[in-house]
């Protein structure tokens, strides 16, 4: 085997820092773009924010706090909010947690301090809809020889703990769950004997046959005629499967938009939003320190000042980016800003790429975690792509429509004669909308609609 050296040309795509930084940027969230920058302006001093509403003349002296002082001027100016901001959210006020309630009530009772320790215990081990995710056996296991604690006293402490509120806390099962809540001191209004009995046993033996509308084998189970399991399927329709859910903190469902829709003079205006937007510029201190001193400034402070220059286009270039996209997206979903979601038209990334003149890849940076405030609601711009299904005019309609006209069919349908997979297809070819059944189930199912016969059996239990 002789060794040699082999001299070959070819060619090889290289994404320099300066790129690599800018797609960095561009896949940001809005959120994450304030993180980015956070670090940005304490990493180089050279970059400043500035803050609109305190404008200074008075240039400073750089000092090796800038970046410092910066970073606090960016977190103070990024989060205070005016309430005349149109994104303003008040901050909820906090109560008790779960667990800080049912230790509460603990402190109150008049069990051992032994049994109020252990059932303390057990709260750590709920999760936020307040059931116990671990088993007595499993929990035993946890505490040492010397602590001599058995399943015995922890099924003391467990009763102890259910016996607090919210009723049906400390449940292991969602059967467990409804039997605690339909003990007679925690009903408000407690029902004939006859029904409570009936719905305990459906609670206990019958909650499968209950969710698929079974009416045979819950008078199997129950024994008792239609009308006792109406009024049993009543009173547990009135109980609560997640009683520790009202003490959970709810997490704040709203996304400031990027892009800002609007009709002005009866055309669609696309803006950015200006509160997601960071206004920055170069230190004056900084660059009139470059200049004085030429040269003698040195290669660092040089490329810092390089830095940050390049910095800000990227930025520049990003909301540019997203602005021009959301555009080219816009332009192919003008029913839908007229008309709501029930127009929105089948659209990919490469209708859009070519449209803009960009990477499909660009597209998808440029679209996932942006969203875009229009008439009908706050939307990522991921949601206005979609496949198309064929309608008679030979143009394709978007799945996101046909499902929510699927959805508004259902919800219209009369109480007991729900509509069948087979009609809704009829109906949507009514409207031009060529679809097979199959697609309709699909379609259903996505949407988590229950078949027919299914609705149908509920829609009868139901029945007063």
């Amino acid at each position: 085997m002789r060794h040699a050296l082999e001299l070959r040309t070819g060619q090889q795509l290289v994404l320099t820092p300066q790129l690599q930084q800018s797609l960095r940027l561009l896949q940001c969230s809005a959120l994450d773009l304030q993180t980015e920058l956070a670090q940005v302006l304490q990493d180089n001093p050279m970059l400043e924010l500035v803050d609109n509403n305190q404008i200074s003349d008075d240039s400073t002296n750089p000092s090796e706090n800038d970046a410092e002082l910066l970073q606090q001027d960016w977190a103070s100016q990024s989060g205070q909010k005016s309430r005349d901001d149109e994104y303003f959210q008040p901050e909820t006020a906090v109560g008790l947690s779960l667990s800080e309630h049912l230790r509460e009530q603990l402190r109150l009772t008049h069990a051992s301090e032994r049994d109020v320790s252990l059932a303390e215990y057990l709260i750590e081990e709920l999760d936020d809809n307040g059931y116990l995710m671990s088993s007595l056996q499993e929990i035993v296991t946890l505490f040492s020889e010397e602590a001599d604690v058995s399943e015995d006293d922890l099924a003391v402490a467990l009763r102890l703990l259910q016996s607090c509120d919210p009723a049906g806390v400390g449940a292991r099962t969602l059967s467990e769950c409804l039997l605690l809540q339909l003990n007679v001191s925690s009903l408000v209004n407690p029902p004939e004997p006859e029904v409570l009995a009936c719905a305990r046993l459906i609670c206990e033996h019958g909650l499968e046959a209950l969710g698929r509308a079974d009416m045979a084998q819950l008078r199997s189970v129950t024994g008792a005629d239609i009308d006792r399991i109406r009024q049993a399927h009543a009173l547990i329709r009135q109980l609560d499967p997640r009683p520790g859910k009202q003490f959970s903190t709810p997490t704040a469902d709203f996304a400031v938009p990027d892009v800002l829709v609007r009709k002005i003079n009866g055309e669609w205006v696309l803006t950015i939003n200006q509160a997601v937007m960071p206004s920055l510029r170069i230190s004056e201190g900084y660059e009139s320190m470059i200049r004085r001193l030429g040269k003698e400034a040195g290669a660092g402070m040089s490329e810092q000042l390089a830095a940050a220059k390049g910095f800000m286009r990227q930025v520049s270039q990003r909301f540019t980016t997203i602005l021009d996209v959301s555009r080219a997206i816009m332009d192919k979903q003008r029913d839908f800003l007229e008309y709501g979601m029930a127009r929105l038209q089948p659209l990919t990334l490469r209708d859009v790429a070519d449209a803009v003149g960009m990477h499909e890849s660009t597209i998808s940076r440029a679209t996932t975690q942006k969203f875009i405030a229009t008439p009908h609601g706050v939307f990522e711009l991921k949601r206005f792509f979609g496949s198309g299904v064929a309608t008679d005019s030979g143009e394709n309609a978007s799945a996101t429509a046909v499902q929510i006209r699927i959805r508004n069919y259902i919800e219209a349908e009369p109480e007991g004669k729900p509509l069948s997979d087979s009609r809704l297809t009829e109906l949507l070819a009514q409207e031009g909308i060529t679809i097979a059944r199959r697609t309709v189930a699909k379609y259903r199912e996505v949407l988590g609609i229950p078949s027919a016969s299914l609705r149908k059996a509920r829609a009868s239990l139901n029945q007063e």
